[in-house]
């Protein structure tokens, strides 16, 4: 069919109008922005300038008083004779040259009034005061000016204080001229400003307190207008214009501020929005009109188009969406002879194809189903295997749960999996799945050997190995096997061996009643499978083996604590038989002993007392590694512990001329522990103190809080380092572990003492910096009523 071109191109003229009206509210759009911030900005700006111009006004206006009072204080009398009464008349003056200034007062160098006249009252000789300390005078003395924050007088009329130094000569302060200022005549130059027909201006403090107003009765009524957002941005002097804000009478305003240099103050200029926006206003009007013009001509446009090409187009539409809806029998009837008549051609075109196509599409979303569906039980299983091996050590129950799993994903009958036995060389069975209970009892009673059958070839080749037909006489399936498999039916197999790192671990067995090949997934199931039954065999084995060395362990720990309490109980009597004959030569039992045998005897029996303290503590060691150190729980006193450690080292302390203290509070409780092993503790702590501090002191101190004793032994010695303070307490440990260290001992002191606080319940440790000393700690229950078992 011969159509005419160009008639697309023709209608979209129409659409032009449509592009007019668009330019023309974009054009407007943006000239009504532009002119929006150009009148806000001239807005801003003019009335920024009176703001500035009433800033500089008042300034100028503070500024002339200060001069006028500044001129005042360099009359010739000042000059002449100082600050003198005929001053006064000068003071007079300046009340009446400044009507401003409703009070002065002329203070001396010491910032005492001399002389004081005021327009508002009578002043008498005893209203002088003494004003050394006020800000006034200190800041004056100093030779500057000073102006005070603003204050009201009666809650209603605003002040401010001026001071400037009095100087005959520059430089030399003979004292202080204060005149308290009325600020409202500032309204003189805040009433003078006009801004547009509405517009007005103010002056705000430091503080936000309105100090001049058009309205004075605003100001006699000591408004503070700090929560105005206009005074808040002012005060703070944020840069750039301010957007419109309410007023005191809540009317919105256009406001613009300049603050004052020198007084804080800040002059305000504030124009009802609706003033401001006038011109602005007008001109949106106009630009409106012209849009709605144009907005005209874009719908006249708009019927145009949709008379002649959203017609078709609205068929097209529908069309599309009933094939889209699965109506794919369904054809479009354009006859509009341009492009839009062969938009709806090929439209039907690919209808056709797509009616072709969806029947084919069905089936391979059915096929692609059940992929997804295999997908995710293979998934699932492999979850409830993963979770079986990771929660279990039992072999029998992970090894049942993978081959179950495995029949049943991969579409066999049965199942087995081998353990191999490396010793041997033969697979035993461990787990079964589905097959019959005789072959069962025929496997586990045969097992197979490496080589031997699909499962020992497997292993042998490290590769999975399968047989489509057993009956088949040249495929490798064990003599004694293939006969059993055949009489309960089953006609294929697969084995996937287990390897650990190339290590024969075991085999996986799966066969089903069909003869034909296995598919690659079916094998690669199987080998995922197989790696899983390979993590449940080795933790087993891991398992069996950590048992057994932790049971050689315990042997190895009991033979060794017999051994030390046998050992200490034999050294200990011999010795104690050396010890008490020693002592009896040194009292001269057997006779007189010579000066240089004597000092051999008493070192031989000091060696002796130190060898019964070592074997003394690998016995209580040996016994608390036994579990056999038990407390004998009783009451006792805690300051009766502290005095007989004490007295029990005093003598060592002495000879190294240490200080010993101890610092015990006097209402200590009443305790209940192993009186006896708390001594131990305290002794060992205070005695290796004594031994490792060379100068300075040793302090006990002893608090009792919320149910707890806390004991520290404080000393000034060389301190211990941080890697070192860990390792102190657990056996055998000393800070210094070298063979050169100067301080002798085994290094179980801290343990046993460790262990015995713990079996009272309580803690210890150390806290301590090199060079600083260091102070040992322990608490325990004040009463303890059962032994707790060492951590």
């Amino acid at each position: 069919m011969t159509r005419q071109p160009g008639r697309l191109l023709r209608r979209t003229f129409g659409i032009a109008l449509l592009l007019v009206s668009g330019g023309l509210i974009a054009s407007g759009a943006v000239e009504l922005f532009f002119r929006y911030r150009e009148s806000v900005e001239a807005i801003g700006a003019l009335q920024q300038e009176m703001a500035q111009g009433a800033a500089f006004k008042i300034q100028q206006f503070v500024r002339d008083i200060e001069k006028t009072m500044r001129v005042s204080t360099q009359t010739q009398a000042i000059v002449a004779a100082g600050l003198t009464g005929a001053y006064r008349f000068e003071l007079i003056k300046l009340l009446k040259v400044a009507p401003a200034i409703t009070e002065a007062a002329a203070l001396d160098s010491r910032g005492r009034e001399q002389i004081k006249v005021s327009r508002v009252r009578t002043v008498l000789p005893e209203d002088l005061a003494d004003r050394s300390s006020a800000e006034a005078f200190i800041r004056a003395r100093t030779g500057k000016s000073f102006f005070s924050q603003v204050y009201f007088v009666r809650d209603s009329e605003p002040y401010m204080s001026v001071a400037v130094p009095i100087e005959p000569f520059p430089g030399d302060v003979a004292g202080v001229l204060i005149g308290e200022v009325n600020l409202k005549y500032i309204w003189d130059v805040v009433s003078g400003i006009r801004v547009g027909r509405a517009g007005y201006a103010y002056v705000v403090s430091g503080e936000g307190n309105l100090i001049a107003h058009p309205d004075i009765s605003f100001v006699l009524e000591k408004r503070n207008l700090r929560d105005l957002g206009q005074v808040k941005a002012a005060l703070a002097g944020t840069p750039g214009l301010l957007a419109a804000q309410p007023n005191l009478a809540g009317q919105k305003v256009f406001p613009a501020y300049a603050p004052i240099p020198g007084l804080g103050w800040a002059v305000l200029v504030e124009r009802p929005a609706s003033e401001a926006y006038a011109p602005l206003y007008a001109s949106i009007l106009r630009t409106s009109v012209l849009l709605l013009v144009g907005l005209g001509m874009a719908v006249l446009a708009s019927f145009i188009i949709g008379r002649r090409v959203v017609g078709p187009v609205e068929v097209l539409r529908r069309g599309a969406a009933r094939i889209g809806s699965g109506d794919l029998d369904h054809r479009l009837e354009i006859r509009t002879g341009d492009e839009l008549q062969a938009l709806a051609e090929e439209f039907n075109s690919m209808a056709g194809q797509l009616q072709e196509s969806y029947t084919n599409l069905e089936q391979k979303i059915a096929d692609r189903t059940r992929e997804l569906a295999r997908s995710v039980e293979e998934l699932k299983a492999l979850g409830e295997v993963s979770q079986a091996v990771s929660s279990t050590l039992d072999l029998q129950t992970v090894l049942t749960t993978i081959i179950a799993r495995a029949v049943q994903l991969s579409g066999t009958n049965g199942g087995v999996i081998y353990e191999y036995d490396d010793v041997r060389e033969e697979f035993h069975l461990r787990a079964a799945h589905g097959m019959e209970a005789e072959m069962v009892e025929a496997r586990r009673a045969l097992p197979i050997r490496l080589g031997e059958g699909v499962v020992g070839t497997a292993a042998a080749t490290r590769a999975p190995v399968q047989v489509p037909d057993i009956l088949d006489e040249h495929v490798a399936v064990g003599s004694r096997v293939r006969p059993v498999l055949a009489r309960f039916g089953y006609r294929s197999l697969l084995a996937v061996p287990l390897l650990f790192e190339e290590r024969i671990v075991g085999g996986l067995f799966v066969s089903r009643k069909e003869t034909g090949s296995f598919s690659p997934e079916v094998v690669n199931l199987l080998q995922t499978f197989a790696t899983q039954s390979v993590l449940a065999i080795q933790n087993a084995r891991l398992f069996r083996e950590i048992e057994e060395k932790g049971r050689q362990l315990e042997i190895a720990s009991k033979h060794k604590s017999q051994f030390l309490a046998n050992m200490s109980h034999e050294l200990r009597t011999p010795l104690n038989a050396i010890l008490g004959y020693t002592e009896l030569i040194l009292d001269s039992i057997y006779g007189e002993v010579p000066a240089k045998v004597r000092a051999v005897l008493e070192r031989l029996e000091k060696s002796g007392r130190h060898l019964l303290g070592l074997i003394n503590d690998v016995l209580d060691l040996s016994k608390i590694e036994a579990g056999q150190l038990t407390l004998s729980l009783s009451d006792y006193s805690l300051k009766q512990v502290v005095q007989t450690v004490v007295t029990a080292v005093e003598a060592l302390a002495a000879e190294k001329h240490l200080a010993l203290k101890a610092i015990l509070p006097p209402d200590l409780p009443p305790g209940r522990g192993d009186e006896r092993r708390l001594t131990q503790v305290l002794l060992n702590l205070v005695g290796n103190a004594i031994k490792f501090t060379d100068t300075g002191e040793v302090r006990v101190e002893v608090r009792a809080a919320d149910g707890t004793f806390r004991v520290a032994v404080a000393d000034t010695g060389p301190g211990i380092a941080p890697a070192d303070q860990a390792k102190i307490f657990e056996e055998f440990q000393q800070a210094d572990t070298s063979s050169t260290r100067k301080k002798g001992g085994t290094g179980l002191g801290l343990s046993i003492a460790k262990q015995i606080i713990e079996l009272h319940g309580g803690r210890i440790g150390v806290e301590s910096h090199l060079g600083q000393g260091s102070t040992f700690w322990f608490t325990v229950p004040i009463r303890v009523e059962r032994q707790t078992e060492a951590k």
